[in-house]
């Protein structure tokens, strides 16, 4: 009789479960023309124009694409996803491990006219993460809807 061995290897990885969250800012009516503020958020030079300035370092842009971090957060770069003029631009992170999301930012109204603006952060987050940075989280993206509201971008 010939003896028999067989070991077998089980890898068990514990994986955080991520919650799914949507925080949507105010609507805010508008300064200026929407077709004005679409075609100016569309380029990423003016991209931080809506962010909180007492936030944001190392602001880079690029064509496509822009950087930065937000104090305290990890650097972050954002990439334009699709867009449909006068209507909405989304946004989505790129490189986050543990914090990917997509920024819609919606023009409601007529694009020779001025209208509304409303901001949508969409994404998956540690429960844990999330429940410390959800008001945070609503905060910027409320920040960033008034801001785009109270551009006027003649003057820029």
């Amino acid at each position: 009789m010939h003896a028999f061995q067989c070991a077998f290897f089980v890898r068990i990885e514990y994986v955080k479960p991520m919650a799914k969250f949507d925080l949507e800012s105010n609507l805010n009516n508008t300064s200026d023309k929407l077709k004005n503020l679409f075609t100016f958020l569309g380029d990423f030079k003016n991209f931080s124009s809506i962010l909180p300035e007492d936030k944001v370092e190392n602001f880079q842009y690029q064509e496509n694409q822009c950087s930065f971090s937000i104090k305290g957060i990890t650097p972050m770069t954002i990439k334009m996803q699709d867009k449909k003029p006068v209507e909405y631009i989304l946004f989505t992170s790129q490189g986050l491990a543990k914090f990917d999301f997509a920024l819609t930012v919606n023009f409601i109204g007529s694009a020779e006219e001025t209208g509304q603006c409303k901001i949508k952060l969409s994404g998956d987050l540690n429960p844990f993460i999330l429940s410390m940075a959800e008001k945070s989280l609503k905060n910027l993206v409320d920040t960033m809807s008034t801001k785009l509201s109270e551009l006027n971008t003649l003057s820029k």
